[in-house]
């Protein structure tokens, strides 16, 4: 069984630590300020008072504490030895501090993992949920099935920070899209007079057609098979101008439906009209 230490017992860390301590490992826990383990020892954890000490006690050593630049300071201000033993740091930062950390503790003789939770701290054990992670393919073998008790949809994607971050960005722009979009919609509505409770009362009835989207994303862009469009881009792109038309007729905020017509019309004049609408992952490259 893997010796495991968690630094940092904020509502994630204190999550990470009870999955592990239920999945029956041996579990050590640090956190800055002092009081927030008594559930966890009782549970089986052993609580540390310094960093040092949890670190000493693990082969893998998983941080979960503010930020990278926060666990850079604290990596080095360790004085234990890091060689042989395996960092996977489930902060948040821009991918300069990712990789400044992952050139300290290389410099150390430590492996390397980092991780996005993409999951609330209930969510964590269970099967639906995803850390996704970069390191090294050595690290994922050994370590890969600890994640994947934490969330059993967990994945390596690649060995770059910058792998994570654009993870982040891109998924990130998936849900806030779909926000962006329902408030474009409503606000088109309300110029028109439509009442906001009608208006939301049936954004249920277009989630279908968003399952319909991802379907047809999931067939055709990683196989970048666009053709023989059910629905092609010239359609889509007819179908963009009459709403920016209703946007711009009724004075309401238009640059959203502005900036999808204009990318649309543009692969259609380039030559793609006849290709999915899904193209344009080739065509705006």
């Amino acid at each position: 069984m893997i010796d495991i230490a968690i630094l940092g017992m904020g509502s994630m860390g204190s999550a990470l630590a009870n999955c592990l301590v239920g999945a029956g490992h041996n579990v050590t826990v640090w956190n800055r300020t002092a009081g927030k383990c008594g559930d966890l020892k009782d549970a089986g954890a052993v609580e540390v008072q310094t960093p040092d000490e949890a670190v000493a006690s693990a082969d893998f050593v998983i941080v979960c504490i503010r930020s990278h630049a926060d666990t850079v300071d604290l990596i080095t201000a360790l004085t234990t030895s890091l060689a042989g033993k395996t960092i996977c740091d489930m902060s948040t930062g821009v991918t300069a501090d990712a990789e400044a950390l992952v050139d300290v503790l290389q410099e150390r003789g430590a492996g390397y993992m980092l991780g996005m939770i993409n999951a609330y701290p209930s969510g964590i054990g269970t099967e639906d949920a995803t850390i996704l992670t970069v390191g090294s393919a050595a690290s994922w073998l050994t370590y890969g099935p600890v994640i994947l008790k934490l969330a059993g949809r967990s994945a390596c994607i690649g060995r770059a920070p910058s792998a994570l971050a654009a993870m982040f960005a891109g998924l990130f722009s998936v849900r806030q899209g779909f926000m962006f979009g329902m408030i474009y919609g409503a606000l088109v509505c309300k110029k028109a007079g439509v009442p906001m409770q009608v208006f939301s009362d049936q954004i249920p009835a277009s989630l279908k057609l968003v399952h319909d989207y991802y379907s047809l994303f999931e067939r055709s862009v990683p196989s970048g098979e666009f053709a023989n469009a059910e629905a092609s881009m010239k359609v889509y792109a007819l179908a963009q101008e009459d709403a920016l038309k209703t946007f711009q007729s009724l004075g309401a905020p238009s640059e959203f439906m502005q900036l999808m017509y204009d990318k649309t019309k543009s692969a259609w004049d380039d030559g793609h009209g006849d290709k999915e609408l899904t193209a344009l992952v080739s065509t705006m490259a």
